[in-house]
């Protein structure tokens, strides 16, 4: 009894300390951007590429090796050493190096860009269908009421012999599949309200309010057009401009296969010269400098392949969502004919039923089962209209999307 009332005030405590934080739609894309956790180790990542860039710079300064200064007087190649050393300026491939990791910082700067929107838009239409998933629990909250009621009367009328026993049995039977249906699709909510809050860094220990969204009228809505996007789309996208910055950083790499002879540089090429790792670099004269620069040259055609293939993904996309859009603006009238139909069979069962007419059980079932099916229908429409206007304005930068990243700009300033 002790150990139960321990437990039981430490609940409470617990329920207490746990805040109920309302948020609405507005305030997704801030939050993601100034807390979700993939943004900010990204941004530290940036940080650290601008860094290199400083790194490098100051390599390019003289600096001492006290064991290569011992090494002169015994063993006179060392002297390229000292070069190194003294005047590490006067090695091309420094500068090169450098010049390429400025280019690699740029190139990761999109990368980051197109993070931090892929996340926003995550988050943002994971609010977006769990608002849709709450309406569905109060549409099956609703039936649930209405079946509820239906089999009260099946009880009264079971009673005077007028049903068979085995339709109150299925309706019970229906009644309970309702109630399983609400507690699955509540515990659905629930994890996708935690999901939300992990991708906004909103503690675990709190719960989540999502203020509603205004849905729209889809029948006031007009059909678009791939060509109004498309231009916009390709200009904006961080996917196509990291695939520049990488390939005008190639040339680099080819000066650096030419001057070679002049020694290798001492600089690391940073966190993005990963791409060109396969490309061999001789140290000193030799005869490998063909094959170097043949290389380089299918590594450019690969990026060229790689940007071009990127372009067709995105307009790809665009055509999907122009096509989703305009299909439901289309057969918003379906949708709206099926609703109006639906309520006014199941009100017109209703208005016979209570004026005493002798109708069939499972035919008041259907009713239900109907108006709820062309609810969710019409509820659905609207919302998947939401989710693609919000992937369109990913596609083109526009919305929440052109918003500054506030939270990559002070890392970058020192701020942490």
């Amino acid at each position: 009894m002790k150990y139960l009332l321990i437990i039981t005030l430490l609940s409470c405590f617990g329920n207490l300390y746990a805040d109920e934080k309302v948020i609405s739609l507005d305030d997704v894309a801030t939050k993601v951007k100034e807390s979700n956790f993939n943004v900010l180790e990204n941004a530290q990542r940036i940080y650290q590429t601008k860094e290199t860039i400083t790194f490098s710079k100051r390599n390019l300064l003289p600096r001492l090796n006290f064991w290569n200064i011992l090494k002169l007087p015994f063993d006179w190649t060392s002297a390229i050493d000292i070069v190194q050393d003294i005047a590490p300026f006067l090695v091309p491939n420094n500068w090169f190096r450098v010049s390429q990791s400025k280019l690699f910082y740029l190139a990761q700067k999109e990368q980051y860009r197109a993070l931090w929107a892929n996340e926003v838009m995550t988050a943002k239409l994971l609010y977006i269908n769990t608002l849709r998933d709450q309406d569905f629990l109060n549409l099956l909250k609703k039936q649930k009421e209405q079946l509820t009621e239906l089999v009260e009367i099946v009880k009264a009328r079971a009673v005077f012999g007028e049903v068979p026993t085995q339709v109150l049995r299925f309706l019970q039977i229906r009644e309970l599949e309702l109630a399983e249906d609400i507690r699955s699709l509540g515990t659905l909510v629930f994890e996708e309200k935690k999901a939300m809050g992990y991708l906004m860094g909103i503690p675990q220990e709190d719960n989540l309010k999502l203020m509603s969204i205004k849905l729209p009228k889809v029948e006031e809505l007009k059909p678009i057009s791939f060509e109004t996007f498309i231009f916009r789309a390709l200009d904006n996208a961080p996917e196509i401009n990291q695939y520049a910055y990488i390939k005008a950083s190639l040339k680099y790499m080819r000066r650096e296969a030419y001057f070679s002879f002049l020694g290798s540089s001492t600089t690391a090429r940073g966190v993005g010269g990963g791409v060109f790792n396969n490309i061999p670099l001789q140290d000193g004269l030799g005869f490998g400098l063909g094959s170097s620069l043949r290389i380089a040259k299918s590594q450019g055609h690969i990026i060229d392949l790689n940007s071009k293939a990127t372009k067709e993904v995105i307009k790809r996309n665009l055509f999907n969502l122009v096509n989703n859009f305009n299909s439901f603006v289309e057969n918003i009238d379906n949708q709206n004919e099926r609703f109006s139909l639906a309520s006014d069979n199941y009100n017109a069962i209703k208005t016979q039923l209570v004026l005493g007419m002798n109708i069939a059980p499972l035919e008041i079932l259907t009713s239900i089962e109907n108006l709820f099916d062309a609810s969710i229908s019409l509820t659905n429409y609207k919302y998947e209209v939401v989710n693609t206007v919000e992937k369109l304005k990913r596609s083109i930068f526009n919305g929440d999307y052109t918003m500054k990243e506030g939270k990559l700009e002070s890392v970058l300033r020192g701020v942490k």
